[in-house]
């Protein structure tokens, strides 16, 4: 491969083929995205520099093309990066963001949801392999058909993969938004991007919630555990919905239009 500059780093980042923003709004689970394609973070994921170049160096050419490409959009805007660099050194705080945030009841509930999912993690190890001897034995006694077996263990292992990804995002994404919601002189934009971040851990809620409920099925010999983190996600997704109205109708670049 012929070494890449930042001119085809810039040029790869204004491919007119992207969807503007779909990044800020996925749940980063790009083997399940239909718009991989139209994505600029996933493009430059791909982006690859020269083989003969170690780590080091690569990385440090990465940082340099983008913020080459940060100081063009200042730029462009009229402003110069100094100016951008001064604001934000001697712009006052009133208040942390990030310490309001670890206090709003959305932020600890989604960590009280993690706690939960870890401790049944550890109170049931194994309980998974004890469900497969299950199913070896109705299938012994002709009680269940080979295809039947596999449908449900189709169905469990796509229920833990989806809870296993959305646990940790429902809590970062849902802090995101919170410490932006207590940050002072927020532009439209930015109130808008809080929005689609509490849309995008209600969608992960969701998800989760219907995981949880097709492990209830599968494993009724659970139902008081999984009850207790259905009732703790239900609480989460309408305290989110209350405390950030206008996240579901936040429209989506990509994903909503």
């Amino acid at each position: 491969m012929s070494h890449q500059t930042s001119k085809d780093f810039l040029k790869l980042l204004k491919n007119p083929d992207f969807i503007d923003g779909i990044y800020n709004y996925c749940d980063s689970w790009c083997e399940r995205c239909g718009f991989t394609e139209k994505c600029m973070n996933f493009a430059m994921r791909k982006y690859k520099t020269p083989a003969h170049d170690d780590t080091g160096d690569s990385l440090s050419d990465v940082f340099r093309q983008t913020t080459d490409l940060i100081k063009q959009v200042i730029e462009d805007k009229g402003l110069s990066w100094e100016e951008v660099v001064n604001q934000a050194d001697t712009q006052p705080l009133t208040r942390d963001p990030h310490q309001e945030a670890d206090k709003h009841r959305n932020v600890i509930n989604a960590r009280e949801y993690t706690r939960l999912y870890g401790s049944f993690l550890r109170e049931e190890q194994g309980f998974m392999k004890g469900k497969g001897v299950e199913f070896q034995n109705e299938l012994n006694k002709g009680a269940l058909s080979v295809e039947e077996a596999e449908e449900a263990l189709s169905q469990i292992e796509d229920a833990f993969e989806v809870i296993n990804w959305y646990q940790s995002l429902i809590y970062i994404k849902i802090r995101n938004a919170c410490q932006l919601f207590f940050e002072e002189n927020l532009s439209d934009f930015m109130t808008d991007f809080y929005n689609g971040k509490a849309k995008l851990t209600l969608i992960s809620i969701d998800r989760s919630i219907a995981a949880w409920l097709v492990l209830q099925v599968h494993f009724p010999e659970k139902v008081n555990k999984i009850t207790e983190i259905l009732l703790q996600l239900e609480k989460l997704r309408q305290y989110i919905e209350k405390d950030f109205p206008n996240a579901r109708k936040f429209v989506r670049p990509g994903f909503d239009k």
